[in-house]
């Protein structure tokens, strides 16, 4: 037997190092010291003596994946017990250098399990290694003791690298912090869990995966830790987002629609009221747009309202949304605008339309817009509001338009 034993070591506890090197220094056994600045540098599965003043909540997280040996300035049972459910393997006084060699000893000579310990798992890794999606199991200190083939494949590391590890020594912290939280409410609910959330492949790419997992018990009814199953839904989920913005979207113009405007201005208006922003609304058509259509075609009416849509985009600010809410009308939703700032927004683009000429099928085509503006009242109900700001819109119409015409947004009686 090589009698050469790696221990790891805080920098704070290198005091303890010659008392303890003293204490088996007849006992034909050798350390190699090897010191650490934190817990993150020992290998995983690996014996590491580490400071109480040196772990943080992360750092905490990494004891069971390692033989953890938390040494302690003022112990006592309860500081104790506190350590060893939290992952480490004991917890010692750094005053007792003899009672840590004794447990070190203890280490190097019993640390290999005998073979009669060892529960047969080979059938079983036989069986889950042909399912061809990821499945791990971890224990209840969230360290894992298994997995198959395809979670190997799906994370580029082996299994000797993964068993005996925490989610923290094999994801980035950002995303092992989601999983951890996770599989904390898991444990502490039991049961199942079904959850979304983003995990990075061994070539470096970010997916999106659903996890599907499940706590089992140990025979005296605790939780013995939990079992898991990763589907990428990467391109499932691509394409909702795509047929959502489909859904939003005006085909013709490529403007937000009226489906979208319904779903937005009700987020934004509890935003607005609970922020005290203000918020106000535009509603715009285009005058006389039939004549377009009755005299160059329905063909040159559509690359107008085209060429009318890129114009308003122009046009508006990063606070402002433009929707298309069916033939030749609009909406301009403007976060962050009171009605002085919605009324000259509103006249910036009346007057600049009137001076802007459109070349449609070689045709120069002047058009003029109608347009009336409302701030939102907080406690005014929506359908309100949007029979408000029609009023405003119909006045500025029907008194000759190519005009702007602004309604209060307070509660009507």
């Amino acid at each position: 037997m090589d009698n050469s034993f790696v221990v790891y070591f805080s920098s704070h506890l290198a005091f303890c190092k010659a008392d303890i090197e003293a204490s088996l220094s007849n006992h034909s056994m050798l350390i190699e010291w090897r010191c650490i600045d934190s817990i993150e540098e020992c290998p995983v599965s690996n014996t590491v003596l580490i400071s109480e003043g040196e772990l943080s909540g992360t750092d905490v997280r990494l004891l069971a994946a390692r033989r953890s040996f938390v040494v302690v300035e003022n112990w006592s049972l309860e500081v104790s017990v506190k350590w060893i459910e939290r992952g480490a393997m004991n917890c010692f006084s750094h005053s007792t250098p003899s009672l840590i060699a004794s447990y070190l000893f203890s280490e190097f000579t019993h640390y290999t399990r005998t073979e009669s310990e060892k529960v047969d798992m080979s059938m079983f890794q036989v069986v889950i290694d042909t399912i061809p999606v990821p499945i791990f199991y971890k224990d209840h200190l969230h360290i894992y003791r298994g997995c198959n083939d395809a979670f190997c494949d799906f994370l580029g590391y082996s299994k000797q690298k993964i068993i005996g590890s925490s989610v923290y020594d094999i994801a980035p912290k950002d995303l092992a912090g989601i999983y951890y939280a996770a599989d904390c409410e898991l444990l502490r609910r039991g049961g199942t869990q079904r959850y979304e959330a983003e995990v990075r492949y061994a070539n470096g790419s970010l997916h999106e995966i659903e996890f599907n997992k499940a706590v089992f018990m140990r025979p005296d009814g605790q939780p013995g830790g939990q079992v898991g199953v990763m589907s990428d839904i990467t391109e499932r989920n691509q394409l909702m987002r795509k047929l959502e913005k489909a859904s939003a979207t005006d085909q013709l113009t490529g403007a937000a629609n009226r489906r979208s405007f319904d779903q937005v201005i009700h987020e934004e208006w509890k935003v607005a009221k609970a922020s005290g922003s203000p918020l106000s609304l535009m509603s715009l058509d285009l005058d006389h747009f039939k004549r377009i259509n009755d005299q160059y075609g329905h063909s040159a009416g559509d690359t107008a309202l085209k060429l009318i849509v890129d114009w308003l985009q122009a046009g508006l600010g990063e606070n402002d949304s433009l929707y298309r809410i069916g033939g030749e009308e609009f909406y301009v939703l403007m976060k962050e605008t009171d009605l002085k700032s919605a009324l000259e927004k509103a006249e910036s683009l009346r007057s600049g339309l009137e001076k802007h000429t459109f070349m449609i099928q070689d045709n120069e085509i002047k058009l003029t817009l109608s347009i009336g503006v409302i701030q939102l009242g907080m406690e005014i109900i929506l359908d309100q509001i949007l029979e408000l700001i029609d009023r405003a819109l119909y006045e500025a119409k029907n008194n000759g338009r190519n005009q702007v015409r602004a309604v209060s947004g307070k509660r009507m009686s």
